[in-house]
Protein backbone atom coordinates (compact mmCIF):
# COMPACT_ATOMS: atom_id res chain seq x y z
CA UNK A 1 0.00 0.00 0.00
CA UNK A 2 1.40 3.45 -0.81
CA UNK A 3 2.19 5.39 2.05
CA UNK A 4 2.19 9.55 1.88
CA UNK A 5 5.70 10.01 1.05
CA UNK A 6 4.79 7.70 -2.02
CA UNK A 7 2.06 10.03 -3.10
CA UNK A 8 4.28 13.26 -2.31
CA UNK A 9 7.12 11.43 -4.68
CA UNK A 10 4.36 10.83 -7.38
CA UNK A 11 3.05 14.76 -7.05
CA UNK A 12 6.83 15.80 -7.49
CA UNK A 13 6.95 13.88 -10.72
CA UNK A 14 3.91 14.78 -12.19
CA UNK A 15 4.61 18.91 -12.24
CA UNK A 16 7.99 18.18 -13.63
CA UNK A 17 7.71 19.97 -16.91
CA UNK A 18 9.74 17.40 -18.91
CA UNK A 19 10.30 19.74 -21.63
CA UNK A 20 12.93 21.69 -20.23
CA UNK A 21 16.49 20.92 -21.19
CA UNK A 22 17.49 21.63 -17.52
CA UNK A 23 16.40 18.93 -16.24
CA UNK A 24 18.17 16.80 -18.77
CA UNK A 25 22.15 18.00 -17.37
CA UNK A 26 21.69 15.39 -14.45
CA UNK A 27 20.24 12.19 -13.98
CA UNK A 28 16.55 12.89 -12.46
CA UNK A 29 14.75 12.35 -15.91
CA UNK A 30 15.36 8.25 -15.17
CA UNK A 31 13.87 8.97 -11.51
CA UNK A 32 11.02 10.62 -12.87
CA UNK A 33 10.28 8.12 -15.55
CA UNK A 34 10.56 5.20 -12.62
CA UNK A 35 8.07 7.05 -10.50
CA UNK A 36 5.66 7.77 -13.73
CA UNK A 37 5.92 3.88 -14.80
CA UNK A 38 4.93 2.97 -11.49
CA UNK A 39 2.07 5.39 -11.23
CA UNK A 40 1.20 3.27 -14.47
CA UNK A 41 -0.44 4.80 -16.82
CA UNK A 42 -0.48 7.58 -19.26
CA UNK A 43 0.09 11.42 -17.15
CA UNK A 44 -0.85 14.74 -18.60
CA UNK A 45 2.20 16.59 -18.56
CA UNK A 46 2.33 20.42 -18.93
CA UNK A 47 5.20 22.56 -20.49
CA UNK A 48 6.49 24.16 -23.78
CA UNK A 49 3.34 22.19 -25.65
CA UNK A 50 1.02 20.02 -22.96
CA UNK A 51 1.18 16.31 -23.86
CA UNK A 52 0.26 12.73 -22.58
CA UNK A 53 3.31 10.96 -21.25
CA UNK A 54 3.27 7.51 -22.14
CA UNK A 55 6.38 5.59 -19.92
CA UNK A 56 5.26 1.89 -19.99
CA UNK A 57 6.90 -0.12 -22.55
CA UNK A 58 3.28 -1.97 -23.27
CA UNK A 59 1.75 1.28 -23.92
CA UNK A 60 4.52 2.33 -26.18
CA UNK A 61 3.56 -0.70 -27.44
CA UNK A 62 -0.15 0.05 -28.14
CA UNK A 63 0.20 3.14 -29.58
CA UNK A 64 2.90 1.92 -32.40
CA UNK A 65 0.13 -1.26 -33.11
CA UNK A 66 -2.27 1.63 -33.79
CA UNK A 67 0.01 4.01 -36.02
CA UNK A 68 -3.17 5.23 -38.32
CA UNK A 69 -4.66 6.69 -35.17
CA UNK A 70 -1.39 9.09 -34.53
CA UNK A 71 0.26 11.28 -36.74
CA UNK A 72 3.83 12.25 -36.96
CA UNK A 73 3.22 15.51 -39.51
CA UNK A 74 3.37 17.91 -36.47
CA UNK A 75 6.67 17.37 -35.68
CA UNK A 76 8.24 14.33 -33.82
CA UNK A 77 9.72 15.67 -30.82
CA UNK A 78 8.27 17.92 -27.89
CA UNK A 79 10.90 20.78 -28.49
CA UNK A 80 12.46 23.12 -25.77
CA UNK A 81 11.48 27.01 -27.67
CA UNK A 82 9.10 28.24 -29.52
CA UNK A 83 10.12 28.13 -32.92
CA UNK A 84 10.66 24.45 -32.70
CA UNK A 85 7.16 24.27 -32.00
CA UNK A 86 6.90 25.41 -36.43
CA UNK A 87 9.95 23.76 -37.29
CA UNK A 88 8.31 19.94 -37.38
CA UNK A 89 4.64 21.06 -39.14
CA UNK A 90 7.21 22.75 -41.63
CA UNK A 91 8.81 19.77 -42.41
CA UNK A 92 5.46 17.46 -42.51
CA UNK A 93 5.56 15.57 -45.46
CA UNK A 94 8.74 16.64 -46.63
CA UNK A 95 10.53 14.28 -44.15
CA UNK A 96 10.49 10.23 -43.75
CA UNK A 97 10.46 10.95 -40.11
CA UNK A 98 7.58 13.21 -40.04
CA UNK A 99 5.70 11.97 -43.21
CA UNK A 100 2.06 9.54 -42.85
CA UNK A 101 0.80 7.22 -44.84
CA UNK A 102 0.63 6.47 -47.73
CA UNK A 103 3.44 9.40 -48.47
CA UNK A 104 5.55 7.46 -45.89
CA UNK A 105 5.14 3.81 -47.09
CA UNK A 106 6.30 5.59 -50.64
CA UNK A 107 9.41 7.02 -49.02
CA UNK A 108 10.63 4.61 -46.90
CA UNK A 109 10.41 2.38 -50.13
CA UNK A 110 12.32 4.51 -51.86
CA UNK A 111 15.55 4.96 -49.23
CA UNK A 112 15.30 1.70 -47.94
CA UNK A 113 16.73 0.66 -51.34
CA UNK A 114 19.50 2.19 -50.61
CA UNK A 115 20.63 0.61 -47.32
CA UNK A 116 21.82 -2.92 -49.50
CA UNK A 117 23.01 -5.89 -47.74
CA UNK A 118 26.47 -5.23 -50.06
CA UNK A 119 26.57 -1.67 -48.95
CA UNK A 120 25.96 -2.17 -45.39
CA UNK A 121 28.98 -5.48 -45.43
CA UNK A 122 31.25 -2.89 -47.22
CA UNK A 123 30.51 0.16 -44.52
CA UNK A 124 30.99 -2.45 -41.58
CA UNK A 125 34.51 -3.35 -42.50
CA UNK A 126 35.38 0.56 -43.15
CA UNK A 127 33.85 1.37 -39.99
CA UNK A 128 35.80 -1.17 -37.97
CA UNK A 129 39.01 0.37 -39.82
CA UNK A 130 38.11 4.25 -38.76
CA UNK A 131 37.08 2.85 -35.09
CA UNK A 132 40.41 0.99 -34.51
CA UNK A 133 41.96 4.10 -35.80
CA UNK A 134 40.36 7.05 -33.98
CA UNK A 135 40.42 4.83 -30.24
CA UNK A 136 44.41 4.20 -31.12
CA UNK A 137 44.81 7.77 -31.62
CA UNK A 138 42.57 8.56 -28.56
CA UNK A 139 45.01 5.94 -26.35
CA UNK A 140 47.87 7.81 -27.40
CA UNK A 141 47.07 10.99 -25.51
CA UNK A 142 47.70 10.98 -21.67
CA UNK A 143 43.65 11.89 -21.53
CA UNK A 144 40.78 12.59 -24.19
CA UNK A 145 37.19 13.75 -24.34
CA UNK A 146 35.48 10.74 -26.03
CA UNK A 147 32.60 12.63 -27.57
CA UNK A 148 35.41 14.94 -29.48
CA UNK A 149 37.72 11.70 -30.39
CA UNK A 150 35.51 8.94 -31.22
CA UNK A 151 31.93 9.13 -31.04
CA UNK A 152 31.95 12.48 -33.01
CA UNK A 153 33.83 11.66 -36.02
CA UNK A 154 33.02 8.18 -36.34
CA UNK A 155 29.67 8.68 -37.75
CA UNK A 156 30.23 11.92 -39.54
CA UNK A 157 33.23 9.71 -41.64
CA UNK A 158 30.96 7.18 -41.94
CA UNK A 159 27.70 9.38 -43.04
CA UNK A 160 30.07 10.58 -45.91
CA UNK A 161 31.03 7.48 -47.08
CA UNK A 162 27.50 6.26 -47.21
CA UNK A 163 26.04 9.47 -48.82
CA UNK A 164 28.82 9.18 -51.26
CA UNK A 165 30.59 12.57 -50.56
CA UNK A 166 33.58 13.15 -53.05
CA UNK A 167 36.81 13.01 -51.17
CA UNK A 168 37.29 16.68 -52.31
CA UNK A 169 34.71 17.99 -49.88
CA UNK A 170 34.48 15.67 -46.65
CA UNK A 171 36.22 17.85 -44.75
CA UNK A 172 33.86 20.78 -45.44
CA UNK A 173 31.21 18.04 -44.92
CA UNK A 174 32.93 17.05 -41.23
CA UNK A 175 33.57 20.95 -40.24
CA UNK A 176 29.77 22.03 -40.65
CA UNK A 177 28.62 18.48 -38.98
CA UNK A 178 31.02 19.27 -35.84
CA UNK A 179 29.48 22.97 -36.16
CA UNK A 180 25.64 22.08 -36.73
CA UNK A 181 25.72 18.51 -33.75
CA UNK A 182 27.90 20.39 -31.15
CA UNK A 183 25.65 21.73 -28.87
CA UNK A 184 22.87 20.70 -26.58
CA UNK A 185 20.13 18.74 -28.39
CA UNK A 186 17.74 21.78 -30.08
CA UNK A 187 19.16 24.69 -28.05
CA UNK A 188 21.04 25.70 -30.82
CA UNK A 189 23.30 28.66 -31.03
CA UNK A 190 23.71 31.14 -34.33
CA UNK A 191 26.38 29.34 -35.66
CA UNK A 192 24.70 25.62 -35.59
CA UNK A 193 21.86 27.25 -37.12
CA UNK A 194 23.89 28.27 -39.82
CA UNK A 195 25.94 25.23 -40.38
CA UNK A 196 22.55 23.30 -40.67
CA UNK A 197 21.55 25.83 -43.05
CA UNK A 198 24.43 25.25 -45.23
CA UNK A 199 24.24 21.19 -44.77
CA UNK A 200 20.97 22.07 -46.21
CA UNK A 201 22.84 24.33 -49.22
CA UNK A 202 25.26 21.02 -49.69
CA UNK A 203 22.28 18.48 -49.60
CA UNK A 204 20.62 19.83 -52.36
CA UNK A 205 24.07 20.18 -54.20
CA UNK A 206 24.90 16.92 -53.65
CA UNK A 207 21.31 15.54 -55.12
CA UNK A 208 21.66 17.49 -58.46
CA UNK A 209 25.72 16.40 -58.97
CA UNK A 210 24.25 12.43 -58.53
CA UNK A 211 21.59 12.95 -60.83
CA UNK A 212 24.25 13.96 -63.34
CA UNK A 213 26.92 11.66 -62.39
CA UNK A 214 25.18 8.85 -60.05
CA UNK A 215 27.57 6.68 -57.97
CA UNK A 216 26.74 3.28 -55.44
CA UNK A 217 25.39 5.42 -52.70
CA UNK A 218 22.89 6.65 -51.06
CA UNK A 219 22.32 10.38 -52.24
CA UNK A 220 22.29 8.66 -56.07
CA UNK A 221 18.89 6.66 -54.59
CA UNK A 222 17.88 9.59 -53.54
CA UNK A 223 18.71 11.89 -56.04
CA UNK A 224 16.63 9.15 -58.29
CA UNK A 225 14.05 7.62 -56.30
CA UNK A 226 10.35 7.74 -57.35
CA UNK A 227 6.74 8.92 -55.40
CA UNK A 228 3.78 7.15 -56.68
CA UNK A 229 5.53 6.30 -60.09
CA UNK A 230 7.11 10.06 -60.14
CA UNK A 231 10.24 11.39 -59.57
CA UNK A 232 10.65 12.40 -55.89
CA UNK A 233 10.35 16.23 -55.48
CA UNK A 234 13.91 17.65 -55.12
CA UNK A 235 13.18 19.09 -51.81
CA UNK A 236 11.57 15.90 -50.72
CA UNK A 237 15.60 14.47 -51.45
CA UNK A 238 17.19 16.77 -49.83
CA UNK A 239 15.46 17.07 -46.67
CA UNK A 240 16.04 13.40 -46.10
CA UNK A 241 19.58 13.70 -47.32
CA UNK A 242 19.67 16.27 -44.58
CA UNK A 243 18.31 14.33 -41.65
CA UNK A 244 20.55 11.16 -42.89
CA UNK A 245 23.14 13.46 -42.17
CA UNK A 246 21.96 14.66 -38.84
CA UNK A 247 20.59 11.18 -37.44
CA UNK A 248 23.42 9.27 -38.60
CA UNK A 249 25.79 11.56 -36.73
CA UNK A 250 23.26 11.92 -33.40
CA UNK A 251 22.59 8.32 -32.79
CA UNK A 252 25.53 6.87 -32.63
CA UNK A 253 27.36 10.02 -31.71
CA UNK A 254 25.42 9.82 -27.81
CA UNK A 255 25.32 6.02 -27.30
CA UNK A 256 28.88 5.70 -27.96
CA UNK A 257 29.97 8.25 -26.08
CA UNK A 258 27.88 7.13 -22.70
CA UNK A 259 28.60 3.31 -23.73
CA UNK A 260 32.44 4.76 -22.90
CA UNK A 261 31.85 5.91 -19.89
CA UNK A 262 30.60 2.65 -18.78
CA UNK A 263 33.99 1.36 -18.76
CA UNK A 264 34.25 3.26 -15.56
CA UNK A 265 31.03 2.85 -13.70
CA UNK A 266 30.31 -1.38 -14.97
CA UNK A 267 33.82 -2.27 -15.23
CA UNK A 268 32.48 -6.11 -14.34
CA UNK A 269 30.42 -5.79 -17.99
CA UNK A 270 33.45 -4.75 -19.97
CA UNK A 271 35.90 -7.41 -18.25
CA UNK A 272 33.48 -10.52 -19.46
CA UNK A 273 33.75 -9.00 -22.56
CA UNK A 274 37.23 -8.82 -23.41
CA UNK A 275 37.62 -12.66 -21.56
CA UNK A 276 35.18 -13.57 -24.19
CA UNK A 277 32.21 -14.74 -21.76
CA UNK A 278 30.25 -12.37 -23.49
CA UNK A 279 30.04 -11.14 -27.23
CA UNK A 280 29.80 -8.18 -28.81
CA UNK A 281 26.44 -8.39 -30.67
CA UNK A 282 25.13 -8.70 -27.34
CA UNK A 283 27.00 -6.06 -25.38
CA UNK A 284 26.24 -3.81 -28.80
CA UNK A 285 22.09 -4.45 -28.17
CA UNK A 286 22.48 -4.23 -24.38
CA UNK A 287 24.07 -0.89 -24.63
CA UNK A 288 21.43 0.14 -27.20
CA UNK A 289 18.61 -0.52 -24.53
CA UNK A 290 20.62 0.63 -21.56
CA UNK A 291 21.58 3.94 -23.65
CA UNK A 292 19.49 5.17 -25.64
CA UNK A 293 20.06 8.29 -27.92
CA UNK A 294 16.29 9.11 -28.12
CA UNK A 295 14.67 10.05 -24.96
CA UNK A 296 11.25 10.66 -27.06
CA UNK A 297 9.41 10.62 -29.91
CA UNK A 298 5.92 12.85 -30.50
CA UNK A 299 2.76 12.03 -31.89
CA UNK A 300 -0.39 13.61 -32.71
CA UNK A 301 -3.62 11.92 -32.00
CA UNK A 302 -5.68 11.81 -35.19
CA UNK A 303 -9.03 9.94 -33.29
CA UNK A 304 -10.13 9.42 -29.76
CA UNK A 305 -8.00 6.72 -28.63
CA UNK A 306 -7.75 4.66 -25.48
CA UNK A 307 -3.92 4.13 -24.36
CA UNK A 308 -3.83 1.82 -20.44
CA UNK A 309 -7.25 2.88 -19.79
CA UNK A 310 -6.68 6.22 -20.17
CA UNK A 311 -8.99 7.51 -23.01
CA UNK A 312 -6.69 9.88 -25.37
CA UNK A 313 -8.51 12.75 -27.53
CA UNK A 314 -8.21 13.54 -30.77
CA UNK A 315 -5.95 16.58 -32.02
CA UNK A 316 -3.67 16.00 -28.47
CA UNK A 317 -0.10 15.32 -28.26
CA UNK A 318 1.45 11.86 -26.86
CA UNK A 319 5.16 11.71 -26.23
CA UNK A 320 6.39 8.21 -26.39
CA UNK A 321 9.05 8.24 -23.83
CA UNK A 322 11.31 5.32 -25.49
CA UNK A 323 14.63 5.34 -22.68
CA UNK A 324 11.98 5.03 -20.41
CA UNK A 325 10.46 1.83 -22.04
CA UNK A 326 13.61 0.20 -21.92
CA UNK A 327 14.21 0.14 -18.08
CA UNK A 328 10.69 -0.84 -17.77
CA UNK A 329 10.30 -3.40 -14.86
CA UNK A 330 7.89 -5.24 -16.41
CA UNK A 331 9.81 -6.32 -19.51
CA UNK A 332 13.59 -6.55 -18.23
CA UNK A 333 14.82 -8.61 -15.55
CA UNK A 334 17.05 -5.49 -13.24
CA UNK A 335 16.55 -2.97 -16.22
CA UNK A 336 18.84 -0.59 -14.08
CA UNK A 337 21.78 -3.35 -14.29
CA UNK A 338 24.09 -3.35 -17.55
CA UNK A 339 24.13 -7.31 -19.00
CA UNK A 340 25.84 -7.92 -22.11
CA UNK A 341 24.46 -11.35 -21.56
CA UNK A 342 21.25 -10.31 -21.40
CA UNK A 343 18.31 -12.30 -23.52
CA UNK A 344 14.58 -11.75 -24.12
CA UNK A 345 12.20 -9.03 -24.83
CA UNK A 346 13.64 -6.24 -27.54
CA UNK A 347 14.84 -2.48 -26.68
CA UNK A 348 12.75 0.50 -28.55
CA UNK A 349 15.39 2.53 -29.00
CA UNK A 350 14.89 2.19 -33.09
CA UNK A 351 11.26 2.78 -32.20
CA UNK A 352 8.65 -0.32 -33.43
CA UNK A 353 6.35 -0.65 -36.70
CA UNK A 354 6.14 1.61 -39.52
CA UNK A 355 8.47 4.21 -37.75
CA UNK A 356 10.88 2.06 -36.84
CA UNK A 357 14.59 3.48 -37.64
CA UNK A 358 15.34 2.75 -41.51
CA UNK A 359 19.08 3.16 -40.33
CA UNK A 360 19.14 1.18 -37.50
CA UNK A 361 21.46 -1.42 -39.61
CA UNK A 362 24.10 1.61 -39.92
CA UNK A 363 23.36 2.64 -36.24
CA UNK A 364 24.19 -1.25 -34.96
CA UNK A 365 27.43 -1.05 -37.37
CA UNK A 366 28.52 1.52 -35.81
CA UNK A 367 28.29 0.76 -31.83
CA UNK A 368 29.30 -2.60 -32.43
CA UNK A 369 32.80 -1.14 -34.32
CA UNK A 370 33.47 1.44 -31.14
CA UNK A 371 32.40 -1.43 -29.01
CA UNK A 372 34.89 -3.81 -30.64
CA UNK A 373 37.42 -1.59 -30.56
CA UNK A 374 37.45 -0.72 -27.16
CA UNK A 375 37.56 -4.33 -26.34
CA UNK A 376 40.38 -5.13 -28.34
CA UNK A 377 42.66 -1.77 -27.41
CA UNK A 378 41.58 -1.18 -24.17
CA UNK A 379 42.28 -2.38 -21.08
CA UNK A 380 40.89 -0.03 -18.33
CA UNK A 381 39.34 3.81 -18.06
CA UNK A 382 39.38 6.63 -15.33
CA UNK A 383 37.68 9.24 -15.39
CA UNK A 384 39.79 12.48 -16.44
CA UNK A 385 37.37 14.80 -15.44
CA UNK A 386 33.61 15.18 -14.97
CA UNK A 387 31.05 14.30 -17.50
CA UNK A 388 28.86 16.88 -18.99
CA UNK A 389 25.00 15.84 -19.94
CA UNK A 390 23.50 17.60 -22.98
CA UNK A 391 20.58 19.65 -21.97
CA UNK A 392 17.81 18.45 -24.77
CA UNK A 393 14.67 16.56 -23.87
CA UNK A 394 15.06 15.15 -27.00
CA UNK A 395 18.74 13.23 -27.50
CA UNK A 396 20.01 11.86 -24.17
CA UNK A 397 23.65 11.70 -24.36
CA UNK A 398 27.03 13.34 -23.04
CA UNK A 399 28.67 16.26 -24.37
CA UNK A 400 31.44 15.62 -22.78
CA UNK A 401 33.13 12.07 -21.33
CA UNK A 402 36.99 13.23 -20.68
CA UNK A 403 38.68 9.55 -20.03
CA UNK A 404 42.24 8.25 -19.49
CA UNK A 405 42.14 4.97 -21.26
CA UNK A 406 44.89 2.42 -20.58
CA UNK A 407 46.59 -0.14 -23.30
CA UNK A 408 45.97 -3.82 -23.54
Amino acid sequence: MADDSDYDILERALEVDLTDEKLYASELPEQVWRTLRAYGKPVRSHGLRDHWAVTRYRHIEEVYRQGDAFSSEMGMHLGEKESDTLAGPAAGGMSLLVTDNPAHAEMRRALAAAFTPRLMRKLKDSTLDIARTLVARALDEKSADFVDAVAAPLPAIVICELLGVPESDRDHVLRLTRSAFSGSGYATSNSQLAAHAELFSYSDHLIQEKRRNPGEDVATVLANATMYGRPMDREIAVMNCHDLIAGGNETTRHTSGAAALTMVTHREAWQGLREGSTDVAGATEELLRFEAPVSHVMRVLLEDTEIGGVTLRRGEYVTLWLRSANRDEDVFDGPEELRFDRKGSGHLAFGHGAHYCIAAVLARIEVEAIVTALCEQVADAELAGVPQRLESNFFRGYRTVPLALTRR
